[in-house]
């Protein structure tokens, strides 16, 4: 979000920002024209909610992640192409 100067009508960055609460956010700006440089703050708020998401139990309905089983890629195992010799002790 960008705002303009309010001393000399300029485009100014954001130089910060922190949430005072948890619907206000207070930002420092700086003006980008190097004659003017002026620094403000302004305060960014929740005004309305327009729609709230549908609350449900989804931990409920959702279903259990498969179990992922341990096994070896063909590298040094019983499964494993190399001779006897090639093999890493265990």
């Amino acid at each position: 979000m960008a705002l303009k100067c309010p001393e000399c009508g300029e485009v100014a960055y954001t130089r910060t920002s922190a949430y005072e609460s948890a619907t206000v956010k207070r930002t420092w700006y700086q003006c980008r024209n190097i004659d003017c440089s002026c620094t403000f703050t302004a305060l960014e708020s929740v005004e309305k909610i327009i729609m709230k998401p549908a609350r449900t139990d989804d931990a409920e309905q959702l279903p259990e992640p498969p179990v992922k089983e341990a096994h070896i890629l063909n590298r040094y195992g019983s499964n494993s192409n190399l001779s006897k010799r090639q093999q890493i002790p265990v």
